[in-house]
């Protein structure tokens, strides 16, 4: 057996030892210089990608100890013509990019750092097979959204989603730790950074963890296998969370902004995280369709935390009816698909438009299914099929697709109807079926109405 065995080892040799581009990181001993070396395998690429701003911080590109003539713009590097397997290197002060205090940029809290990886990560197409090898001065540890694969001579080997060069990601860099939050089918890789007491962590890693299992409830897992998720202690602020959202570049991530010095509670009743963590029940949709991703969420903030009790049933109604009085307020000329184009003037509309069909689909699949289908299901089936970070999908393309799922024309019914009409869907009759008692803006419950075990349902999970 042994000779098969040997054999069969040098045949899968070449599987392991072809790595693609192999891109590596050393960071200096006081994290104020970044080293950055790209080795190509085979014929380099025409164009390198990174932040617009990474010009200013950076040595200029070398081969071979000659510095080459790089033409492009801003964020594309148009590189001149290189012989097949040739290395190139660059040089990212960290030191000066921070004097600029752009935070979306790079930012400093305590004796850690988090910043943008295209500050120094200029990378290809994501056609290319890539690993990532991170070199870190001794004791400190990093937070990436890439996937580690190995782990050798005082280095970490990575290899990230491939996902669209312009998509962004973070990273975090200093003395934290790397907690990992376990859930079925997931593990959530959590660093809460900065200058933070044991019970501040504590308390973070609480909130999350909550949060993380609440939308796991909606499929019985959470929908992706190892998201990154970033916290920034920003100091005294007048609310818990202040600022967050979900990255997907090279790996999905979630990144929040928050006052440590809030209490737990705050920071639980909080519907933020809530809001961030449903975005990963779908794969990116199109920005031009972030009605649907950011409806969906708005939605699930509401009724998710109705079913681990954070709210009650009437709270959460009364939340969804506020956020659709909202949507209808800001509603003016043009189609739902046109407002979604005109970026904030159109920010309520869009969100809570996108709710309102979330609530028409889920109400009929359970209506029409006897309770058997739902939201939830049609999000389970896509979770098993669909959510391959990296591809983008347009929101007839993904309608299309969960009814093919739930064997409905459900959405695309909805789509055709809504999407490309004027105004804010009519929600009268779907209250008054519901048993949703809209008057004076104060919502109350009716168990009598037709459709009131729906209404019970979707908040009961």
């Amino acid at each position: 057996m042994r000779p098969l065995i040997a054999t069969c080892l040098i045949l899968l040799y070449p599987l392991f030892a072809t790595a693609g581009d192999v891109f590596t990181a050393t960071f200096s001993d006081n994290l104020d210089q970044v080293h950055a070396r790209l080795c190509f395998d085979g014929q380099a690429p025409t164009h390198l990608y990174r932040h617009k701003d990474a010009d200013r911080f950076s040595s200029g590109i070398y081969h071979s100890g000659t510095k080459l003539k790089i033409t492009g713009n801003g964020s594309s590097l148009r590189l001149p013509g290189l012989a097949d397997n040739a290395c190139i290197s660059w040089q990212t002060n960290l030191k000066a990019a921070l004097k600029k205090k752009n935070y979306r940029l790079i930012l400093q809290t305590g004796d850690d750092l988090v910043m943008s990886t295209a500050l120094w990560f200029w990378k290809g197409p994501k056609n290319r097979d890539l690993v990532v090898d991170i070199v870190l001065p001794e004791d400190m540890s990093i937070s990436t959204p890439w996937i580690a694969i190995d782990k050798s001579h005082g280095k970490t080997r990575y290899r990230p989603d491939r996902t669209p060069a312009i998509w962004d990601s973070r990273v975090a860099v200093g003395h934290f730790e790397v907690d990992t939050i376990k859930l079925p089918g997931a593990q959530v890789r959590l660093a809460a950074i900065g200058s933070l007491s044991n019970q501040q962590r504590e308390k973070i890693r609480l909130w999350i963890e909550e949060t993380v299992t609440t939308v796991s409830s909606v499929n019985g897992r959470f929908p992706q296998p190892q998201p990154q998720v970033l916290v920034v202690p920003i100091g005294t602020r007048r609310e818990a969370v202040v600022r967050a959202h979900v990255i997907r570049g090279g790996g999905l991530a979630a990144e929040f902004f928050v006052d440590e010095n809030r209490p737990l509670k705050e920071f639980t009743s909080d519907w933020t995280a809530t809001h961030e963590f449903s975005h990963m029940l779908v794969p990116y949709i199109s920005s031009s369709d972030r009605w649907l991703s950011e409806g969906l969420a708005s939605y699930y903030q509401n009724v998710l935390r109705a079913r681990n009790g954070r709210l009650s049933e009437t709270q959460a109604w009364q939340k969804l009816y506020e956020g659709f009085m909202r949507g209808e307020n800001g509603t003016h000329r043009g189609s739902l698909a046109q407002a979604t184009k005109k970026g904030r003037r159109s920010t309520m509309r869009v969100y809570w438009s996108g709710a309102a069909l979330m609530l028409l689909a889920d109400i009929q699949l359970r209506k029409t299914s006897g309770g058997l289908k739902s939201l939830d299901t049609a999000l389970q089936a896509l979770t098993t099929c669909c959510m391959k970070n990296g591809k983008t999908w347009r929101a007839w393309d993904m309608f299309v697709q969960l009814d093919q799922l739930t064997d409905t024309a459900v959405f695309t019914a909805l789509y055709k109807k809504h999407v490309h009409a004027e105004g804010f869907p009519d929600m009268r009759s779907t209250w008054e079926n519901l048993g949703v008692d809209t008057r004076h803006n104060r919502v109350s419950l009716s168990d009598q109405a037709p459709m009131a075990s729906v209404r019970s349902a979707i908040m009961k999970g």
